[in-house]
């Protein structure tokens, strides 16, 4: 049979009735590629180009390998360049590339093999650029993994395949290059790193992701609660944005344990960099208050803009308890008198 002869609408067996759709004896998938779009958009945002690259190149290799196999137990080809080609024929036929072999030399004696080739159409550069646009790189990883896992299934021992142009990279077309990988340089580094990469390899860098972005959200943590000691025995929490329950215990424990350890007497909550309160976040404020007076510290809350006073008046807060004061400066000034007048009080007595 000649590569020519491959037609996978009569190679495929339709089985409705079993819900399966058959190549030989393997299951064949049938999916949107607008879902692989999404597929895509998700490794990349959680995992980052590196581990994308791993996991779809991989993916596209088993896929390559699993296809030569298939149809070399399906077909007895005329010659081993019809079942060389046959891969580009079945990769066309599969919806995903219309693949272009322009050359193939290769000597099992040696071990040399060079195969180019031309891509368009590529699924995987058309998404790329409606999702992301211009690439810096070639983003076609399933293609160059198929091409790689076809071939190392035909030739019998390792091959890379690396795309030397890209549509999604602004080239007129895709194409692809397949050496073995002593012959190849730096080049390939990306691609051989791709289809090396084992799932312990993943893991770890899977695990150094999350420590990072652990501690980025830690740093996050510590900057949207800043404490400051403005004065002795002065505290100031200036507060920003929206305070959700996370964020309240989260300020809330902040607090108090920057009391107990300095032992200040005067707290100033500033909420000028609140721009909504609602009656969650007007409860959330009043429970830091109360919890800072519980170990002995005066609170005074300032920044109320005109916007967030009358809010505070139409949802009925109690803030009777809490001495409110127009600016941090007044609130500033405000602490030190008290703290004064207390230290005079106590050397009179």
């Amino acid at each position: 049979m000649k590569a020519t002869d491959l037609d996978l609408a009569e190679s495929l067996k339709f089985k409705p009735d079993e819900g399966k759709l058959l190549l030989g004896d393997d299951r064949m998938l049938i999916f949107r590629q607008e879902a692989f779009l999404m597929l895509r958009r998700l490794l990349h945002d959680q995992l980052g180009d590196k581990l994308t690259r791993a996991l779809l190149a991989q993916f596209g290799y088993r896929c390559g390998y699993g296809d030569y196999q298939s149809l070399n137990h399906m077909y007895k080809w005329d010659t081993e360049l019809d079942q060389m080609s046959s891969g580009p024929v079945m990769h066309t036929w599969e919806g995903i590339v219309l693949a272009e072999p322009t050359k193939l030399e290769y000597d099992r004696g040696t071990g040399d093999f060079h195969m180019t080739g031309t891509w368009k159409n590529s699924y995987e550069a058309e998404i790329y650029l409606k999702e992301f646009g211009v690439s810096e790189s070639p983003v076609c990883h399933t293609q160059a993994g198929y091409a790689a896992g076809w071939s190392s299934a035909f030739f019998g021992q390792d091959l890379i395949a690396v795309e030397t142009m890209c549509e999604a990279a602004g080239d007129d077309h895709c194409a692809f290059e397949i050496r073995p990988p002593h012959q190849w340089g730096p080049e390939a580094d990306p691609w051989k790193d791709a289809l090396s990469a084992t799932d312990t390899s993943i893991a770890r860098e899977l695990e150094e992701k999350l420590n990072i972005i652990n501690q980025q959200q830690e740093a996050i943590r510590e900057l949207s609660t800043p404490i400051m000691e403005v004065w002795d025995d002065v505290l100031v929490l200036p507060v920003v944005g929206v305070v959700d329950t996370r964020r309240s215990m989260e300020i809330m424990n902040t607090l108090l344990e920057k009391i107990v350890n300095s032992q200040s007497r005067c707290i100033i909550i500033d909420i000028t960099g609140v721009e909504i309160v609602d009656t969650k976040t007007a409860d959330y404020l009043l429970k830091v208050v109360s919890a800072a007076q519980l170990l002995g510290a005066r609170c005074v809350l300032t920044g109320i803009n005109p916007a967030v006073a009358q809010t505070l008046v139409e949802i009925g807060a109690d803030l009777s308890q809490v001495k409110t004061l127009r600016s941090l400066k007044e609130g500033l000034t405000d602490s030190i008198r008290f703290l004064r007048y207390e230290r005079t009080s106590q050397v009179e007595e």
